[in-house]
């Protein structure tokens, strides 16, 4: 036993420390935010103090259900950035500039984002003709017969940001930066494959599309260090996907 401990203990030494983190945070963080989301627990949280009101109608809702989408996005952003931020910046020392934060921009950016939106926008629109895509969009959810087209649908879009801005750090800053000095060009392939994992519960056009919109921004961040392409593409499309599939179901108006 003693001898296989010491094989075991000999072998993880010669891993690298960021790499073995990136994997092994990746693995719990995404478990966590599996779990966790579902409204439940915030009812749970809240219960037996004044808030308990607020969880109730998170975990219950009645009206619309911005309350546990906004649970949701906490517990996104707690694990896709706050966690893993905190421990790269204070345990290992290293400046958030290096895993995608970095406040420059991609080279010929503007360009770059035109073409993609011009590329992507005809995609979405067929999408959201389509009825899985109907039924899953928007996240936002009326109950009560309240127009769409209010302060909660624009409070979600503003709160459904930083859910993106969680997951572009996590996956194409945290991820492909902590793997990159191991595994190089491979860590966009490594970071790929638990980004499309996550759309698994989407329409399955949306998933294939993961896969290369994981390749190409993952590409984009390894070249040039950050995550900023990504995010505003990506907050684009699932704004045009909500606003399209209210309009083509006619609850925009």
């Amino acid at each position: 036993m003693l001898e296989l401990v010491t094989q075991i203990r000999g072998d993880f030494a010669k891993l690298d420390r960021r790499a073995v983190f990136a994997f092994v945070y990746a693995a719990i963080g995404l478990t966590c935010i599996t779990y966790f989301k579902d409204p439940s627990y915030l009812a749970s949280i809240l219960s037996n103090t004044p808030f308990a009101h607020i969880g109730e109608g998170a975990a219950h809702p009645t009206n619309n259900n911005l309350n546990g989408l906004i649970w949701w996005v906490f517990v996104s952003v707690t694990f896709y950035f706050v966690i893993p931020a905190i421990f790269v910046k204070f345990i290992q020392k290293r400046k958030l500039s290096e895993i995608g934060l970095s406040l420059k921009i991609e080279p010929g950016f503007l360009k770059l984002l035109g073409l993609c939106i011009a590329i992507m926008l005809p995609l979405v629109y067929l999408m959201s003709l389509t009825g899985s895509f109907s039924a899953k969009y928007p996240f936002l959810k009326v109950y009560n017969a309240d127009p769409y087209l209010s302060w909660t649908l624009l409070i979600w879009e503003l709160v459904y940001f930083f859910q993106f801005f969680g997951l572009e750090f996590f996956f194409r800053g945290f991820l492909v930066h902590s793997l990159k000095p191991s595994l190089g060009v491979y860590s966009i392939l490594a970071m790929t494959v638990p980004y499309t994992m996550i759309h698994f519960q989407k329409p399955m056009p949306e998933t294939f599309a993961a896969i290369f919109a994981g390749l190409f921004l993952g590409w984009i961040s390894y070249k040039n260090g950050t995550i900023w392409l990504g995010l505003v593409l990506h907050c684009t499309v699932a704004f045009s996907m909500d606003i399209l599939a209210l309009y083509n179901k006619g609850l925009l108006f």
